[in-house]
Order: C-alpha cells, then sequence, then structure tokens
C-alpha cells in the first residue's frame, strides 16, 4: 500500500488555489479522494504545505497540514482494518470505511502479538531476556485482570499509563526500577508490532519511568573466603558453594557456568562464547582459587562443576551463607513510586546466583585490579555498568580512610 497528495494543477481557483487530493495504491487498485483543502503552488512542498513568509496573508497551513495528518491516518487505520480482520482488500469497502466518520476497529489482540514478539525473540535472545519478557506479559495480564483495564493497542495511552503506574505502586507495591523493566519491555514490543503493522498509535513513545541507582550486595573478600573454606555436612551444600564461588572467581554468569564444559577448560584460561553478550571465544584466566575447584572435580562425574537449577540454586546458596555465619546485618533501599523504602536482614538472605559476578567485580576492584582489565575479563559492554561499582568501592575506601585516620 503506498499513498501520497498531489495538487489538482488542472483545478486551479481564481486566488491561485489548487485543491489537494490523496492518491492511494493498492496492487494494480488506485483510489483517489478529495481532501476537501487546497492551496496555492508556491506553498507545495511535495507532502505538505509551508508556513507563509511573516509579510504575507496567514496561508492556514497549520490547519491544511492537521487535516492532511488526519486523512494519513485515517488510511492507516483503514488497510490495518484488512490486515486486521483478514479481509480480502478491495476498493468498494476501503472507500466506505475511508468516507466514514465512524471509529475503524481492528482487532489484533494484543497478548497475541505479545506471543509472537517473544518467539521471534527466542531466536536471537538470549534465554532470561524471553523470560523477562514473558513475566512482563504474564503482568500486564494480572494487571488488566485485577482492574478490568482491557489491554488493547487501541487503549495503550496516557490513561493506561496512569492506571498502569497507580497498579504498580499502589496496589502490587513494585519497585520502580522493575516499573522500568516493564515499560522498556512493554514499548519495544509495541515497536516491534509497529513494524509488523499491527497497529500505528505512538502514544507509548511518551512513557517514561525512572531507573534508581540500586544497592549492589556482594561477599567481602573475607566472607568470600570464610565461604569458601567452610566445611560442609553434605554433598549438596558443598556443589552449591563451589558452584557460587566459580562465578566468586571468574566474574562468570550463572548461565555461563551452567553450560562450562572439559572443552574450555585449559591449564591457564577458561575460553567459552558468553550467552548474554553473544561474545565468542572469550577468555579467562584460571586464578589459583578457581582452579582449586576445578581439580576438586577431575575424574569426577561431575567434572568440571555439579550441575544445579538456578530455581533451587537461589534457595541453597542461602542456605549456604547462613551455615558458614554470613550474617552481618545489610540494610537495601529502593523506590516504590515515590517513596523510599529501607529493609534491614541478615546478609545471608540476600544472597543469590546474581550477586556472584558482583562479588568478583567488587573485590577486584577493591584489590586494585585496573577498571579496563575487569571490563574485559566481566565482558562488561557499557562503561555505566562498571561506574555502579565505582561508586561501591569509593564509598568502602572512603569509610577505610575514616576509620584509619580518626
Amino acid at each position: 500500500m503506498k499513498y501520497y497528495f498531489e495538487l489538482r494543477k488542472d483545478k486551479v481557483t481564481q486566488d491561485s488555489l489548487m485543491p489537494i487530493r490523496v492518491l492511494i495504491k493498492h496492487e494494480k487498485t488506485i483510489i483517489k479522494r478529495n481532501t476537501g483543502e487546497s492551496c496555492e503552488l508556491r506553498y507545495w512542498n511535495g507532502f505538505r504545505v509551508s508556513p507563509n513568509s511573516k509579510k504575507e496573508k496567514y496561508n492556514n497551513h497549520l490547519e491544511i497540514n492537521e487535516t492532511l495528518q488526519s486523512l494519513e491516518n485515517r488510511i492507516n487505520d483503514v488497510f490495518l482494518f484488512f490486515r486486521a480482520n483478514k479481509i480480502p482488500f478491495n476498493k468498494e469497502t476501503f472507500i466506505e470505511k475511508f468516507d466514514s466518520k465512524d471509529i475503524v476497529v481492528s482487532s489484533f489482540d494484543f497478548f497475541t502479538c505479545f506471543d509472537e514478539f517473544i518467539e521471534i525473540g527466542k531466536l536471537s535472545k538470549a534465554y532470561n531476556t524471553t523470560k523477562a519478557q514473558t513475566t512482563v506479559k504474564n503482568f500486564l495480564k494480572e494487571f488488566e485482570n485485577d482492574t478490568n483495564y482491557k489491554v488493547e493497542f487501541e487503549s495503550i495511552n496516557d490513561r493506561f499509563f496512569e492506571e498502569l503506574s497507580r497498579y504498580c505502586f499502589i496496589e502490587r507495591e513494585i519497585k520502580n526500577n522493575y516499573f522500568a523493566k516493564i515499560i522498556a519491555v512493554l514499548k519495544t514490543m509495541l515497536r516491534f508490532s509497529i513494524k509488523k503493522g499491527y497497529h500505528n498509535k505512538r502514544d507509548f513513545e511518551d512513557f517514561k519511568a525512572t531507573e534508581h541507582d540500586i544497592d549492589i550486595i556482594y561477599l567481602t573478600f573475607d566472607e568470600l573466603l570464610k565461604l569458601n573454606n567452610h566445611d560442609f555436612d553434605n554433598d549438596r551444600l558443598s556443589h552449591v558453594r563451589d558452584f557460587y564461588c566459580m562465578g566468586c572467581f571468574t566474574g562468570l554468569r550463572f548461565s555461563d557456568l551452567a553450560k562450562l564444559h572439559l572443552a574450555n577448560i585449559s591449564e591457564d584460561h577458561i575460553v567459552l562464547s558468553i550467552q548474554k553478550t553473544k561474545t565468542q571465544n572469550h577468555a579467562i584466566k584460571i586464578n589459583k582459587y578457581a582452579k582449586a575447584i576445578l581439580d576438586k572435580y577431575k575424574g569426577t562425574i561431575y567434572e568440571p562443576l555439579p550441575s544445579i537449577s538456578q530455581q533451587k540454586f537461589n534457595d541453597y546458596i542461602k542456605e549456604c551463607c547462613e551455615k558458614a555465619e554470613i550474617d552481618t546485618m545489610t540494610t537495601i533501599n529502593w523506590f516504590v513510586g515515590s517513596k523510599k523504602v529501607s529493609k534491614t536482614v541478615p546478609k545471608f538472605e540476600l544472597i543469590s546466583s546474581h550477586t556472584a559476578r558482583k562479588t568478583f567485580i567488587t573485590n577486584s576492584l577493591l584489590l586494585g585490579m585496573e577498571p579496563k582489565a575487569i571490563k574485559k575479563i566481566a565482558n562488561i559492554k557499557k562503561d555505566a555498568v562498571l561506574d555502579k561499582y565505582m561508586k561501591v568501592t569509593e564509598a568502602f575506601t572512603d569509610d577505610q580512610m575514616d576509620k584509619a585516620w580518626k
């Protein structure tokens, strides 16, 4: 489908005005409709009416261009009607819908399109990315069920954003950063849907959600060694501890450790493809702590590392840290809307698979490793990510300075 506006040069009035008409082409069909507007040739730029100079009489360019934009939207809505309702294009139906003053109703289902967005994403996105997108889709379904606000392409507007914000912050009390994640995923899905031709509404582009810096939870070097050296009374906890500590000593994500194979390990390096960033042949030097863990499982059925599901892992690593007495009272802060919330708990309650990588990065900085080296080893793509850790280590060294010199 193509369309464009043109001047009827064969219909010039005594005031030198030429009627503007729109030509719509679809395959071999051409439809011509009058817009009801006209302008002088000198103001026509081939698409819209240009403004007059200050010395000239006002040429109504604003009102005319608004009409043309409205007709452009109407054309897109009618073509969307054919696609959404799976109706073969025909000239008579198009003219009927285009000339009518009724709202053109399309029937692309929002959540069906969301499923397509997720499925197509699986071809190129990491597992955790598509998992997060599925979680957002399910959250929006809960929003629809709990509020009776029908989530459709047509209904995603300013009111939708207000209702979703109210639901998130007042009813569900979710953190600002998760709300920002919901909005980011939603906007990506809606852009995908525009490209697919499922809708042409762009109200969502004005949606804004603010992220706040989060508290970085990590094990201090002493806590890490304490956990690494703890003697557990069963293999389950020992395996979980070793898997976690391997992440702390190498900076590898859970997803990369989970697929670690003997072929990835040489005498001095781990070489593998990073799942999240699609980095090929990423090499990490094996330090003495990581080597000790790998040596422990050499020649066993677990080599190179025991296999553990992430869901069970997050429960078990908390248990490991509790038994290792990593229980310093730790305060975390977050925002729900404009409200700041704080919680103080023993540190072991905050430990999860994600904190292993944070432990590696933070301790590497504190131990004096160059930030550029950390960025390469940990496969960090954005400077802003490392900057968050720099703030943590600056706060730590400031505290040490105060303690030492006071």
